[in-house]
């Protein structure tokens, strides 16, 4: 079957409802007396589309797939992601979204070689239903990133788009589903405290500050139409929207994701390795 007319039929886990607000403890422990997450794991059998010739787009369906080359020779390089991808990052955002700035931070490197060179770095892919910002959390990002330069951009327009590719590929092995935010009801996203001691490099720093951020834990809508790219390549990345300051009805703003088995994957799949960082964007 050709990638651009597969169909998975896969198991994707949201959370179930709870009239609790959700919090997790995430590389770190919880209080005593406390559990490390009351999020309750809800499973549903899904049906996810190759978004190969869909023609999807980030301000419509809240994700776009473009070709990306970039010409870092080592990605796990924290000193050339920094003098080379990054720039890179910030003109393919630019030039695909028209915006005037756009800030790389956060970036997240999966797979056995990135927990190799970064011991204790966050490198699993995510298991679960999820946006990464929430309507309040995403504005909370805009001065943290921006610092000084904050009040220069004052009261335009921004959003946090990440961007993700392969480091190896085809990856076959827990490719990433994106869900069409046009079925996204407003109801279907629950904030969710996370705690961590994780960095802006995804490290985990036992001697820093706990970390308190918001996300969205998703729940089940029977509605939702779900993507993905099969046998995506390194010179490919996918943009995903997880918070947009546009608030017109019309624009994606929140885009819910998380990995899946593939059933047309082979038996055994090169391992997953794969890099996503986020970037402030300001029109």
């Amino acid at each position: 079957m050709s990638p651009t007319d597969r169909i998975a039929n896969a198991t994707l886990t949201y959370v179930a409802r709870s009239n609790e607000p959700f919090y997790n403890y995430y590389l770190v422990d919880p209080p005593a007396g406390r559990a490390p997450s009351n999020e309750v794991p809800e499973p549903h059998d899904v049906s996810i589309r190759s978004a190969r010739d869909q023609d999807c787009l980030l301000d419509v369906h809240g994700f776009q797939l473009v070709p990306f080359k970039t010409s870092v020779v080592d990605i796990y390089d924290p000193a050339e992601r920094h003098s080379t991808f990054d720039p890179e990052v910030a003109e393919l955002i630019k030039r695909c979204t028209g915006a005037v700035e756009a800030r790389v931070f956060s970036p997240f490197l999966r797979g056995e070689e990135a927990q190799r060179r970064n011991s204790g770095s966050i490198t699993a892919p995510s298991s679960t239903v999820h946006v990464d910002y929430t309507h309040e959390s995403g504005p909370q990002f805009f001065d943290q990133v921006l610092g000084k330069d904050g009040d220069r951009f004052r009261d335009r327009r921004f959003a946090i788009i990440n961007v993700w590719r392969p480091i190896v590929g085809p990856l076959q092995d827990r490719p990433l589903t994106v869900c069409d935010a046009r079925t996204v009801a407003r109801d279907d996203l629950a904030r969710s405290k996370v705690y961590s001691r994780a960095d802006d490099e995804g490290l985990n720093s036992s001697q820093g500050k706990l970390y308190e951020a918001e996300t969205y834990a998703v729940l089940h809508n029977p509605g939702h139409r779900w993507y993905y790219v099969p046998d995506m390549m390194p010179d490919e990345a996918i943009l995903l929207k997880n918070y947009d300051s546009a608030f017109d009805g019309t624009t994606s703003r929140f885009t819910p994701h998380t990995s899946f088995t593939d059933p047309f994957a082979p038996a055994r799949p090169v391992p997953r390795a794969s890099i996503e960082v986020r970037v402030l964007t300001i029109w």
